[in-house]
């Protein structure tokens, strides 16, 4: 069991939430889906009344919040560590991004800013104070990896090289391995030409699980809909989209599998 107290490295994806509408049909429906998918415990923040951490084995893996008013649909966040967050803005503007949210106080347990790159993707910034982040990844029922679904390729890695640090093993043309300047593996950059048109580039969230099928097919009958179901290198995996909209993958990892520690 991977598990971890300690801050992750800066440039590591060390959190993902997701928010939704507080109506009865929104968090209320949320958190019974991913209670029952996954067999999270989800627990209120007790400093803050909208914000939701879910735990796995005691241990948290993601958040659930209430909407701000966007009218977006949901989707999964991927937030990356930091240990200086106002360095970390600076770099994401010097680097073509855009700082989104200025960094703000989550009581003691951290700080944390919203922020998107040239293309438009979506991340969070994560400095770790009582919550360092993931206490548990890699198992199922927790997060196993973060992936970049971009248009722009050459210009992604570019950016996330400029503000984390990051070097890459190309394994194709179209789908590189983020390393961090100590070599941790800790995420991937897509060439996704398969986005539709109108679709913004955006990091996806995989959730590893026991098994492929089975997993789907309980989120099938919770009311998601099943996208996709491949075979990759990591293991077997189903693209999902939960009944309000948000989209993120389960995988049963095997023993090759990209270690997000």
């Amino acid at each position: 069991m991977t598990t971890r107290t300690a801050p992750w490295p800066s440039g590591t994806p060390c959190w993902a939430d997701c928010a939704f509408e507080p109506a009865h049909r929104g968090m209320h429906h949320a958190q019974d889906f991913y209670e029952k998918l996954f067999g999270w415990d989800v627990r209120r923040d007790a400093e803050h009344e909208d914000y939701r951490v879910c735990r796995k084995d005691d241990q948290p893996v993601a958040g659930l919040e209430h909407k701000n008013g966007s009218e977006a649909p949901p989707f999964w966040t991927t937030y990356f560590a930091t240990d200086d967050i106002a360095a970390t803005c600076a770099a994401v503007t010097s680097a073509g991004g855009k700082v989104l949210t200025d960094p703000f106080e989550m009581a003691a347990s951290g700080q944390a800013a919203y922020c998107a790159d040239p293309t438009g993707a979506f991340f969070g910034l994560w400095q770790g104070g009582e919550l360092p982040g993931f206490g548990l990844v890699n198992e199922p029922g927790s997060v196993a990896w973060n992936d970049l679904m971009t248009r722009d390729f050459e210009g992604s890695k570019s950016f996330y090289a400029n503000v984390f640090g990051f070097t890459y093993d190309d394994g194709d043309n179209s789908y590189a391995v983020a390393k961090l300047p100590t070599g941790e593996t800790v995420c991937g950059i897509h060439e996704a030409v398969e986005l539709p048109d109108g679709a913004p580039p955006s990091w996806l969230v995989h959730f590893a699980v026991a098994d492929r099928d089975s997993s789907a097919q309980i989120a099938q009958e919770l009311g998601a809909s099943i996208l996709m179901m491949m075979d990759t290198p990591f293991g077997p995996e189903a693209l999902l989209q939960g009944q309000h909209g948000e989209i993120f993958t389960v995988i049963a990892m095997n023993d090759t599998g990209a270690d997000a520690d």
